[in-house]
């Protein structure tokens, strides 16, 4: 066995693999040619170096797969700052709105900002988020509303995953109506049908997207307009995710468990019947512990689902209005002190369940596996969502490349 990449001393290794975190003490970590090809106690490696690969002691230290973010934003023009002061004042979303903030004025930022702005300020984005543990990245569009330019953010997609420093799983996001068509129903109604039969074949068609998504909720789209676009997506042979029950009760949770969907997100009014249903269905609970702090949400049910059956992750939603934040590890604090969830389950959450959310087998280590693996300044798993908002990684590889 010849390992291009050797890390040993590992005083705890998180492989993901059996019971719990299947923690190995006392470990070795051998990989090559971006798959793991050892995963286990010292004393089993019986492999050796190539010349030219790299030895890493770990010192003790905790070893774990790389993070997975089911659910994230990164591609927006402009800057929302100024409305977590309004907010903190004591201003309404509508009060923001009516001033011209709130999700259009990300897409006016957005149609604006020519292509290279918005790539380089993704790829610092992604850069940051793999600095804080992740490897792969869901990357939804949703910030042009209008048909050409959410294909050109498709298209910026594919240019930042040529350059990115993470895995990416770009998704096309109907994310709310274009103001253009709002009050005008023969225009909204002709703007579904473009989306549903137009944007989401070519999207498929030309790869540039693994999944599509839609956000169904009051002031987004309906729960029939949802089923065209999810079935539009299906057809073309798209993964499917669903921004479901977060201001209010949609049924779209049940939608998405119906369609087979790889996610349904955000769930802070789900009931038992729609945890009942994604655990029948696989699909994911992707929970979003920012999004519910930053907008002052009631905390999505995550024990319950959990002891119903369904499967949970947890994301970033990484975006410049609801939840402004690229830390995993912040989530899995806020997944355990907020949302009654254990470290295993948290750990859980943003690897292997997280990877099932975005159609992945991933979130692992275990020979095979991608060779995605962090090396944190930590000694057990707890201390990781314990140390509340503190960057504890100290080396990230991805593809066996640091």
């Amino acid at each position: 066995m010849i390992a291009d990449l050797l890390i040993e001393d590992i005083g705890a290794l998180v492989t993901m693999e059996g019971p719990g975190l299947g923690l190995v003490e006392g470990a070795t970590l051998a990989c090559a040619g971006g798959r793991v090809v050892y995963a286990g106690p010292r004393a089993g490696f019986a492999g050796q170096l190539a010349p030219e690969g790299e030895r890493v002691d770990a010192a003790g230290r905790l070893v774990s797969p790389g993070l997975c973010d089911p659910h994230a934003h990164p591609m927006f023009g402009g800057d929302r700052a100024g409305e977590l002061a309004m907010r903190a004042r004591g201003d309404s979303y509508a009060d923001i709105q009516a001033a011209g903030g709130g999700i259009y004025s990300s897409v006016r930022a957005t149609r604006a900002a020519g292509d290279d702005v918005l790539v380089d300020r993704t790829l610092a984005r992604l850069g940051r988020m793999r600095a804080l543990g992740t490897t792969t990245v869901e990357a939804k569009t949703g910030y042009a509303l209008d048909l050409p330019g959410e294909l050109r953010m498709l298209h910026l997609y594919a240019e930042v995953a040529r350059r990115a420093p993470v895995r990416l799983s770009p998704t096309l996001l109907a994310h709310v109506l274009p103001a253009e068509v709002l009050g005008d129903a023969p225009a909204r109604a002709s703007y579904v049908s473009a989306f549903a039969n137009e944007l989401i074949p070519q999207a498929a068609a030309e790869r540039l997207a693994q999944a599509c998504d839609v956000y169904c909720d009051q002031g987004a789209f309906t729960i029939e307009e949802a089923r065209a676009l999810l079935e539009a997506g299906r057809r073309a042979g798209l993964g499917l995710h669903c921004h479901a029950e977060q201001f209010t009760r949609s049924g779209a949770t049940a939608l998405a468990a119906e369609l087979g969907a790889w996610s349904a997100d955000h769930l802070e009014r789900v009931t038992d019947d729609d945890a009942r249903g994604l655990a029948a269905a696989g699909t994911v609970a992707v929970l979003l512990p920012g999004a519910m702090i930053t907008l002052d949400l009631p905390r999505p049910p995550a024990r319950r689902l959990l002891e119903l059956g369904a499967f949970v992750a947890l994301g970033t939603d990484c975006n410049p209005g609801s939840s402004m934040t690229e830390s995993l590890p912040l989530q899995m604090s806020l997944a355990c002190m907020q949302l009654r969830m254990t470290v295993e389950e948290a750990w859980l959450a943003v690897t292997r369940r997280a990877a099932h959310a975005l159609g992945r087998d991933g979130g692992r280590l275990a020979v095979g596996a991608a060779a995605d693996v962090v090396l944190w300044d930590a000694t057990s798993p707890a201390e990781v969502p314990y140390q509340l908002g503190r960057n504890l990684v100290s080396r990230v590889w991805v593809g066996g490349k640091a």
